[in-house]
């Protein structure tokens, strides 16, 4: 339905010569009765009649006040006053980066916003639907260069700076006018202290004197305060850097999976509990209202704008089913790239131990050993026995008792061949299971494997797995060192105490300190003891060695203090064990 708008216009009916009242309609412009229910011409329905101007809105289509500043239905502002305003209000809200909100409005991608495509993004936005001398105010606020177009540092000023400066001309106004009320106050008080200061003219020095000292005092108090300050400003940011790391280690879409995963919740669920209007898609209202709501205390406002701007990858402010479902798969992505396996795995533990060291590997070494030397005899020695089997005839010097000439397939028989009727067995390649002897290309594919297999058992007995065992060995010396480094503090932070007033607090901390010499002392006599005892292992000491999680037991023949390590004559077996120093212990 629709309202007339237009003047009234008195005109001489032919018939009855009787004024009638005349509107014009507002869709077609015809001229029609006041009082008219349609339009003839269009046949537009009308609701009533106005004797205001009206006019559009282009967000809504609602009809308005040309006067208006606002459409009172959207919200949309018709002027270039409150733009900048509302613009900014909207970004911030929003949490779009204003480098996307630009590219957003270049829809020609020059790099430069003109008049057309500034109304054009603002009413795409339903922020504001200006006329074009609006909008030529609003670009001509906004291009500092006056060039005509806005770009990108121009786009960015207007949305920030001018904000900012704000604030500083704000802060700085209160400052001053700070300043000049105690300028003010301190003239006061020196007008009325100047009656008195003559009358103190000959006791001035030696007050003077003690109140260098004060002044003195003072500045040394300061300057312990601000090293104070100094030092706790520098915890706090320490703090605040590992707080940050933890934010970082879990962002909100991870907490979000997390969240679905605890209530059994799939992508297309939660994506429809999220769209409250079920448009089939999701705005930061309906975002933040769904997981206030349902999900209270697991997000603030920075993890939803935080979301928002990781999903909405085509920057619309708006998410649908797609950014949501490929924001989650990509994530489980990156999650898996991630995750690194732990060091050692059960395998690596196993290669590393000295059940294997001492009887898996070279149990496997000589395996291929030996599966490649009957490979060899095999193809060069020929092991079956092939008589009767038909060959080639070569002669050997004695003339068989039938006519046969050389080259002639005929019954082998070793008497009369040259070389004998020796086959190698050849299960692939052959047409029956052996053939003569040689190489065929079963028994070269049997060779080569293993090989692989020898020179791959090599590897890692002789080189990986000493180099697993000097990183677990490391990663063991890391541990123990922050292991250390955390009682140290934790002793450190039992010694110190804050400082106190009076007496009895100072002899307090006299007898804690003598307290703690006398630890001292006692750790150092435990220090002393253990060095003894250390002094007490030589080669040929008998000690206790963990191994592989085990104890073994044995006297000592060699040391590697490069490596660290420590090789051992088990008891009973005879074996010899190696492993590190750290590891060794008295019985």
């Amino acid at each position: 339905m629709e309202t007339t708008s237009s003047e009234t216009v008195d005109t001489l009916s032919e018939e009855d010569n009787e004024t009638v009242a005349m509107a014009e309609c507002g869709s077609c412009r015809a001229l029609i009765p006041l009082d008219s229910t349609e339009c003839p011409e269009c046949h537009t329905q009308f609701s009533g009649v106005s004797e205001e101007a009206l006019g559009e809105c282009g967000a809504c289509n609602k009809l308005v006040p040309l006067d208006s500043t606002r459409c009172p239905e959207c919200g949309v502002v018709f002027v270039a006053d409150d733009v900048v305003d509302i613009l900014r209000k909207w970004v911030h809200d929003t949490g779009i980066q204003i480098r996307k909100l630009f590219e957003k409005f270049d829809t020609n991608s020059d790099g430069m916003i003109d008049a057309s495509e500034l109304k054009a993004g603002l009413l795409s936005l339903n922020l504001a639907d200006l006329p074009p001398s609006q909008v030529d105010r609003l670009v001509k606020e906004i291009d500092v260069d006056d060039n005509g177009v806005i770009d990108l540092d121009e786009f960015e000023t207007i949305l920030h700076g001018d904000s900012a400066e704000g604030v500083t001309h704000e802060g700085d106004t209160v400052a001053e006018d700070e300043a000049d009320e105690e300028t003010e106050n301190e003239v006061k008080e020196s007008e009325d202290a100047e009656p008195e200061s003559e009358e103190y003219t000959d006791d001035e020095e030696p007050e003077s004197e003690e109140d260098d000292d004060e002044v003195e005092e003072d500045v040394d108090d300061s300057e312990d305060e601000s090293e104070d300050v100094t030092a706790t400003e520098a915890e706090m940011d320490e703090e605040d850097f590992d707080i940050d790391e933890d934010d970082d280690a879990e962002s909100p879409l991870h907490a979000l999976v997390a969240l679905m995963d605890e209530h059994d919740i799939s992508a297309q669920r939660m994506f429809n509990d999220l769209d409250k209007d079920g448009n089939r898609q999701v705005s930061m209202d309906e975002l933040r209202s769904a997981l206030e709501n349902d999900y209270e205390g697991e997000f603030d406002s920075e993890d939803i704008e935080a979301l928002i701007d990781k999903i909405d990858t085509d920057n619309d402010g708006m998410i649908d089913i797609t950014e949501f479902i490929g924001a989650l798969e990509e994530m489980d992505e990156e999650v898996e790239s991630i995750i690194e396996k732990p060091f050692p795995t059960p395998m690596q533990k196993r290669m590393m131990s000295k059940q294997w060291n001492d009887i898996v590997w070279p149990i496997l070494h000589t395996v291929f050993g030996i599966a490649i030397a009957i490979l060899l005899v095999n193809g060069l020695i020929g092991p079956v026995d092939g008589s009767g089997g038909s060959v080639i005839y070569e002669p050997n010097g004695l003339v068989p008792p039938f006519d046969i000439v050389e080259g002639d397939a005929y019954p082998c028989d070793v008497k009369y061949q040259e070389g004998g009727c020796d086959n190698s067995l050849t299960p692939l390649a052959g047409d029956s299971s052996s053939m003569p002897k040689g190489f065929y290309w079963d028994g070269i594919l049997f060779i080569l494997l293993s090989l692989i297999g020898m020179i791959s058992t090599l590897f890692l007995h002789l080189v990986k797995a000493p180099s697993w065992r000097a990183r677990a060995k490391a990663m063991k010396e890391v541990e123990d060192d922050k292991a250390d480094a955390s009682q140290t503090e934790a002793e450190d932070g039992e010694e110190e105490e804050p400082d106190s007033d009076g007496d009895d607090n100072a002899s307090e901390e006299e007898h804690d300190e003598f307290d703690d010499d006398d630890d001292d002392i006692e750790d150092g006599d435990e220090e002393a003891d253990e060095d003894g005892d250390d002094d007490e292992i030589d080669i040929g000491s008998h000690v206790g060695l963990l191994f592989d999680d085990e104890e073994v037991f044995g006297t000592i023949i060699e040391f590697d203090d490069d490596e660290g390590t420590v090789t051992i004559e088990e008891d009973g077996s005879g074996d010899l064990v190696t492993g590190y120093q750290d590891d060794m212990f008295l019985e």
